[in-house]
This record gives C-alpha cells, sequence and structure tokens, in this order.
C-alpha cells in the first residue's frame, strides 16, 4: 500500500494522466509501479519507481505484454496479439516509439533495467 499523499503527488505529476494513453479519468487511473511493491517494498514510494497508467494499460504491463525500454520506447512480446483494437493502436501499433513522460515525470532507467532483464522475450 502507498498513502494517499504519495498517490497524490504522483499523480499531479503525470498531469492526471495515463503516460501511454493520455486517458485523464481518473476513476480508470493506476499507480502502477515498475519493480513491483510486493518484490520491492522499500521502492513502494520511490518516485521514479512508478508511473500513471490506466487500468487496461497497468493489467497488460503487470502481465509482460510490453515494457518500457529504458529509453522510453514501447516494447512488445512476441506472444501479444491484442483482439481490441484500442490494445492494438495504443500498444501494438506503437511499438517502437517512445513514450514521453511529463517534465516533472521520470522512471529510473535502472529499474527499467532490471525489470526487463527478468523478460526472456527481450
Amino acid at each position: 500500500m502507498v498513502s494517499d499523499a504519495f498517490r497524490d503527488a504522483t499523480f499531479e505529476r503525470y498531469g492526471g494522466a495515463c503516460a501511454i494513453t493520455g486517458i485523464r479519468e481518473a476513476s480508470l487511473l493506476d499507480l502502477a509501479h515498475v519493480l513491483p511493491r510486493g518484490q520491492r517494498p522499500a521502492l513502494a514510494e520511490h518516485p521514479e519507481n512508478v508511473r500513471v497508467l490506466n487500468a487496461l494499460h497497468h493489467r497488460a504491463f503487470d502481465a509482460a505484454l510490453f515494457t518500457i525500454a529504458s529509453d522510453y520506447r514501447i516494447r512488445t512480446s512476441p506472444s501479444f496479439d491484442p483482439a481490441h483494437p484500442f490494445l492494438v493502436e495504443t500498444i501494438g501499433e506503437r511499438a517502437g516509439e517512445r513514450v514521453a513522460l511529463p517534465a516533472d515525470a521520470r522512471v529510473r532507467d535502472a529499474f527499467l533495467d532490471q525489470l526487463n532483464a527478468g523478460l526472456s522475450w527481450l
């Protein structure tokens, strides 16, 4: 669990929007950890270990269907074959594109590298 203050500060840094899709509907947004807080509780409130994602993209990220490389480019698993057009448009067709984060938001490269080192398909 993270504090409400940390969650609020993170949402503010991301402008209240999903980092991948730009969705701004607060009830659909999650605080998504790069290195899972269950495995790395000391990093649960590290500002460079989180970003804001909508619930669908958060689940897809946690399922390792896609990732973000340390150069902030979207990388997709070879097994990622979404049937839904929204996932095709926002992840599949954007593979290789760089995710633009707000100026105040940053994800630590070392956290992304550590996460991605554990993905067999990279």
